[in-house]
């Protein structure tokens, strides 16, 4: 028998017993359409999951600073350091920060002591901090040395003692800043009794501001933060010869194993209900095949009693199990990449064309080899049917 002719037979029967098969096929197709939601769109979802765990810890984020013991530095860092961190390969801001443990702070008639610190626009990208009310420091601020700051919720509250305190002018020592921004939410418990200022002003106007002491990097994704800790510790160390022993790059590793181990739990729950579904749909297959067997024993008694040998039997039962699982395969994979495109809107993260390419031969591949798998017992079974037994059978 011709490969074409073999094909054209299966497809016919197959076409002729597709109400027996639809279940089947709707479980294998869902299955696949899964799989191809899940490895295309698994990265993006991973990251902006990510960005909502971190609110547990800032997984993603590292501080550069210089140790207080023996080797003795004066303890700053240059611009030329934050642009050389900010070529490095997966990390996405490179903040400086100046700052003051406390300063003279006032408002009409109320006095506080606050903390103080310069930033630049590239801070809060370090941080999980949230507005209550207003705006953040901005680029326009920053190179405008503008006098303008960003104050902390227990600043409002023990300094202004004002439900609404943008607009408003505090005094910091002899200078005068207009409230742009008030922080609020889950953040940073040091940034709830900051004032923040642009560093560019904060440099110009207060002498003991002018060294950056501490430098915020955040990294993409959580699994590229041991090696650019390594490659941002090599930068700062070949910028600063003679005194390498002295910095440290600080970063938290237990964090991030929670949150690995967080994701991980996410996905395999995910995995294996796809792993599920796809069994489900190869026991279908053999089901079903078995069950058609039993319907068409005369039908392979006669084939074989006119000559058919046992190889083209097996051939002709596994060839319909392959296509009963590709087509549920294709259909699978034609609502996956509907599904794709239409959830990346509200989901808000962009797919990768390659990946979506790659998880859609993926998908099919494993379609194929559910068929082949689901199909060799009963194609063995109907293989070996004894002739006479099977043209007698009623």
């Amino acid at each position: 028998m011709k490969l074409n002719d073999l094909f054209t037979m299966c497809w016919r029967s197959v076409l002729r017993n597709r109400r027996r098969y639809k279940a089947v096929m709707a479980g294998i197709a869902v299955g696949a359409a899964g799989f191809i939601i899940v490895q295309t769109m698994g990265d993006s979802v991973e990251k902006k999951m990510g960005e909502h765990l971190e609110l547990l810890g800032e997984a993603t984020v590292m501080k550069a600073q210089w140790r207080n013991d023996d080797n003795y530095h004066p303890g700053e860092f240059y611009m030329r350091d934050v642009k050389k961190l900010k070529e490095l390969q997966h990390i996405i801001a490179v903040a400086p920060v100046v700052s003051l443990p406390a300063v003279d702070a006032f408002f009409k008639s109320n006095e506080w002591s606050p903390g103080l610190i310069g930033i630049d626009h590239e801070f809060w990208t370090t941080q999980t901090a949230k507005l209550a009310e207003g705006r953040l420091i901005g680029p326009s601020d920053v190179v405008g040395r503008k006098m303008v700051c960003v104050i902390g919720e227990n600043v409002a509250k023990y300094l202004l003692r004002n439900e609404h305190p943008v607009g408003e002018v505090v005094g910091v020592g002899s200078l005068k800043f207009e409230i742009i921004g008030v922080l609020g939410g889950i953040q940073n418990n040091d940034l709830q009794r900051m004032i923040v200022l642009p560093i560019s002003t904060a440099q110009s106007l207060f002498p003991g501001l002018y060294w950056i002491r501490e430098i915020y990097i955040r990294v993409d994704d959580w699994n590229h933060v041991e090696e650019s800790r390594e490659l941002a510790l090599k930068v700062l160390r070949e910028s600063h010869p003679g005194y390498e022993n002295g910095l440290e790059l600080i970063y938290y590793p237990r964090r991030l194993e929670k949150v690995r181990s967080t994701v991980w739990l996410v996905k395999m729950f995910i995995y294996a209900s796809l792993v599920v579904t796809v069994i489900l749909g190869g026991l279908g297959i053999t089901s079903v095949m078995l069950s058609a067997i039993q319907d068409r024993t005369r039908e392979i008694g006669l084939r074989k009693a006119l000559g058919a040998k046992e190889e083209i039997i097996l051939l002709q039962f596994l060839v319909e199990a392959v296509l009963i699982s590709f087509m549920a395969g294709a259909i699978g994979v034609g609502l996956g990449v509907i599904s794709v495109n239409f959830l990346k809107g509200p989901l808000g993260v962009e797919i990768s064309k390659a990946m979506l390419t790659l998880s859609i031969f993926m998908g099919l591949f494993f379609t194929l080899l559910l068929g082949i798998v689901s199909g060799i017992y009963p194609s063995l079974r109907a293989s070996r049917m004894d002739s006479v037994t099977a043209m007698r059978f009623e």
